[in-house]
């Protein structure tokens, strides 16, 4: 069994409802106006289908879509357009952010890219991560924390008491990095 101090690193929210984007957004909200200093993405759809993210040290934003024409089925993630994001990301954490918000672990972080590289960062430093998580990337998930996720509700007040609890303890213990907790719908 695990403590819980092990269980403050990363939190992982379902994605399964479009509600998850406008949660990160009132959470990141909240923490900002209580003084934590954030880093990592917002992400935001665009009308004409384009996925942007908002970067939360900087507040600049950038497309990590690409159109693939009419008829494409394939996906329309830009690799490159991600890999600059994370490069942008990696070298914020240089300043020990008090949470780091990443807005998905999809399909290019369960296959070892993307994001991903951010995440571990995060977790070398025992910065608390907190991440929406596709319901198909799940088992790679629970691969990549050690299968330590803790389920908890889909909930701003149970995300915003998860985060103040982890900056809280991360800035006061020398806690394990890449344990997890998770939300469940």
């Amino acid at each position: 069994m695990h403590d819980e101090t092990e269980r403050l690193i990363l939190a992982a929210i379902p994605l399964g409802a479009p509600r998850v984007d406008a949660l990160l957004d009132e959470v990141v909200a909240v923490l900002r106006a209580e003084g934590l200093i954030l880093a990592g993405f917002l992400q935001e759809r665009q009308p004409d289908g384009e996925v942007r993210i908002r970067d939360l040290a900087t507040g600049g934003a950038q497309g990590i879509t690409q159109r693939l024409g009419p008829g494409s089925r394939g996906c329309k993630l830009d690799p490159q357009a991600l890999a600059g994001a994370a490069a942008g990301a990696l070298a914020t954490l240089g300043a020990d952010p008090d949470l780091l918000v990443i807005p998905r672990f999809g399909k290019a972080e369960a296959e070892g890219h993307g994001l991903r590289a951010v995440i571990e960062r995060a977790c070398e430093r025992q910065i608390p991560v907190l991440v929406a998580v596709r319901q198909d990337s799940r088992p790679a998930w629970d691969d990549f924390t050690g299968g330590l996720a803790e389920e908890l509700p889909l909930d701003r007040g149970a995300v915003l008491d998860w985060c103040r609890t982890a900056c809280r303890r991360s800035q006061k213990s020398n806690l394990t990095p890449c344990a997890s907790g998770s939300f469940a719908e």
